[in-house]
């Protein structure tokens, strides 16, 4: 098992105990026997550069199936799918230098992106000449003109999936990240937390105020200048206080939503988000869906007890 180190964020160290259990390497298997797709759990690398997020991944394609430099290459454009597909919390199918598909879904546990989901690489037509022939010529743009049989045999031995396989992967993968954000939010939630003088007074407070409270109004209530509040409120929580509040201030709001008789504004307000459109990002960034998706997931869940009972 990789150790967590001291300093690794919860989120993180979720995630890691996540990918080594035995439950999510079986639903991995089973996903690549359904759908003939090569899955790999990658860790968040936004900003990590090519080769040491290889390295860190262990992907073969990212570390450049096509040898020479392609792994840097890859390794550009898996950053800049999983940047687009973080930014709007959903599933991104991108190419590689191949020219073949793979899509890319991010996981978020508590708030925060950890992960991703990779599957592929694929393709939805045959290496006919037309398609070789463009594929070449960007080969010859990056210098990889010498690495034309390794991108035949790439094709040769992908998949090849219709728009309605390639539709129904997407829905797996989708609802696999949606597993693993809610057992990491779980693991969060019932993992013991080490708490403090500090993060009590501070909860404490958040609570007499409903959240509305900026960091400087924070530290001067325990008597920290703002600078020293920031440095050990993150040492000691693996998160900024924005994020903290923010998700204490989604918590909130999946407790309220509970009941059908709150509007959605009523419940962001209460919540302590100012507006309606931000609090339907941030929710969506949290957890996935939007907060009328996630009343009425609760309330199906819900009648589905009580017809069983």
């Amino acid at each position: 098992m990789t150790p967590a180190t001291p300093t690794m964020a919860r989120e993180d160290a979720a995630w890691l105990k996540l990918i080594e259990s035995t439950t999510v390497r079986k639903q991995q298997a089973a996903f690549a026997c359904t759908t003939g797709l090569t899955l790999t759990l990658v860790p968040a690398t936004t900003g990590v550069s090519g080769s040491e997020a290889a390295r860190v991944s262990g992907l073969f394609c990212v570390d450049g199936c096509l040898g020479g430099h392609s792994g840097d290459l890859c390794q550009r454009m898996l950053a800049g799918a999983e940047r687009r597909a973080a930014r709007k919390s959903e599933p991104r199918q991108f190419r590689c230098p191949t020219g073949l598909l793979k899509i890319i879904v991010p996981i978020f546990i508590g708030g925060q992106h950890v992960g991703n989901l990779l599957a592929g690489p694929f393709s939805q037509q045959r290496l006919d000449k037309q398609t070789l022939h463009r594929l070449t010529g960007r080969l010859r743009q990056w210098g990889l003109e010498k690495r034309v049989s390794a991108l035949r045999a790439s094709w040769r031995y992908s998949p090849l999936l219709t728009d309605e396989r390639n539709r129904s992967a997407a829905t797996l993968l989708e609802m696999f990240a949606n597993y693993l954000s809610e057992r990491g939010d779980q693991v969060l939630t019932h993992e013991p937390e080490q708490s403090s003088p500090l993060l009590r007074k501070i909860e404490a407070y958040l609570a007499e105020n409903n959240g509305s409270v900026s960091t400087k109004e924070l530290a001067q209530r325990v008597h920290l200048s703002p600078c020293y509040f920031s440095k050990l409120f993150k040492k000691q929580t693996g998160l900024t206080f924005t994020e903290y509040r923010r998700r204490a201030r989604v918590e909130k709001a999946k407790r309220l939503l509970i009941d059908p008789h709150r509007r959605v504004s009523e419940v962001a307000f209460e919540a302590g988000f100012e507006s309606i459109p931000y609090f339907n990002r941030v929710f969506r960034r949290s957890l996935g869906c939007s907060p009328s998706e996630y009343r009425a997931a609760g309330a199906r869940t819900t009648e589905d007890k009580r017809l069983t009972t």
